[in-house]
C-alpha cells in the first residue's frame, strides 16, 4: 500500500500521525468520561478505575516486552555481522594456506566481497545501493565458486574440501545477515502496539473526564512519550527502516586489518 510505503520512508510522518491520533483518542475519552460523570454524579466509579489501571498496566507490559524483543533482534544482527566477518576472514586465510593458481584470484575477490558486504550493511534505507551490493554479492559468490571448482578438480583432497566448506560458511553467513537486515516487525505486532496505545490514551482521557480533572499538558507529554517508545521499538526491531543503524565496526576492523580503505556510499 502506498500509505504504508510513505510511513516506512519517513519516521516523522509516522510520529506526527500517531501523536495526533493519541491526542484525539484522549479527547474522545475525556468526552465520554464527562458524559459518564453527568450520569452517575459524584458517586465514585470504582470499576472504571480498575479497568483504566488494568489497561495501562497491560500497555506497559506490551511496550516493555516488545522493547526487549527489539533489543534482542539488534543483538542478533550484531552477532550475524560478526559471524559473517569471521567467516570471510577464515576463508581468506584458508585460501592462502591451500595455495594453488586459483588462491590469489579467490583472495582478491574475497577482499572485494568483504568491502561489498560492508557497503550493504551500512546502506541507507530504500537506497539503490542495497540492490547494487546484493547483485554484486551474488556475482562475486559465483566467481569465487568457479575458481574453487577449478582448484578442487585439479587437486581433490581434504585440504581443498576444507576450503570449500569455509567458503560455503561465508556465503551462508551473508544470507543470514541479509535476512537480518531485511527483517521488519510483523504488521500484526505493529497493529497491536498502535491499538494498545490508542486504547491506553482513551482510558486516560476517560479517567480525567470522569474525575473532572484538567491536564492537557500531562496528556500531551504522555502522548509524546508513547510515540517515542512505539517509534523506537519499530525502528530498533527492524533491520533497516528509519534512523537506527546496525553497528559496522567489525567490518571496518577487518578491512583496516587487511590494509584496505573503507568504501564510501558513493562508490
Amino acid at each position: 500500500m502506498l500509505f504504508l510505503q510513505i510511513l516506512e520512508k519517513n519516521a516523522l510522518i509516522f510520529f506526527a500521525l500517531l501523536l495526533l491520533a493519541l491526542i484525539l483518542f484522549y479527547l474522545i475519552g475525556v468526552k465520554i468520561g464527562r458524559i459518564r460523570r453527568k450520569a452517575i454524579g459524584e458517586t465514585p466509579d470504582e470499576g472504571a478505575t480498575l479497568v483504566v489501571g488494568s489497561v495501562l498496566g497491560l500497555l506497559a507490559f506490551v511496550l516493555a516486552l516488545n522493547l526487549a524483543a527489539s533489543s534482542s533482534r539488534q543483538d542478533a544482527r550484531l552477532a550475524a555481522g560478526l559471524e559473517e566477518v569471521n567467516a570471510i576472514g577464515t576463508a581468506m586465510l584458508q585460501a592462502d594456506a591451500v595455495g594453488g593458481p586459483q588462491a590469489e584470484q579467490i583472495n582478491a575477490r574475497l577482499r572485494e566481497y568483504l568491502a561489498t558486504r560492508y557497503r550493504f550493511v551500512r546502506a541507507e534505507p530504500h537506497s539503490g545501493e542495497i540492490a547494487e551490493t546484493t547483485a554484486r554479492t551474488n556475482l562475486l559468490q559465483n566467481e569465487i565458486w568457479q575458481f574453487l571448482e577449478e582448484r578442487v578438480r585439479s587437486e581433490p583432497n581434504d585440504v581443498t574440501s576444507s576450503l570449500m566448506n569455509s567458503l560455503n560458511l561465508a556465503f551462508d553467513a551473508s544470507t543470514k545477515m541479509r535476512l537480518m537486515m531485511e527483517y521488519r516487525l510483523p504488521i500484526q505486532l505493529i497493529g497491536l502496539l498502535l491499538f494498545m496505545s490508542l486504547l491506553g490514551s482513551a482510558t486516560v482521557g476517560y479517567q480525567f473526564g470522569l474525575t473532572d480533572r484538567k491536564g492537557p499538558l500531562a496528556a500531551i507529554a504522555l502522548s509524546v512519550l508513547w510515540c517515542l517508545l512505539v517509534t523506537t521499538i519499530i525502528d530498533i526491531g527492524s533491520g533497516r527502516i528509519w534512523t537506527f543503524r546496525t553497528d559496522t565496526r567489525v567490518y571496518e576492523w577487518q578491512l583496516q586489518g587487511l590494509g584496505m580503505d573503507l568504501p564510501t556510499r558513493s562508490e
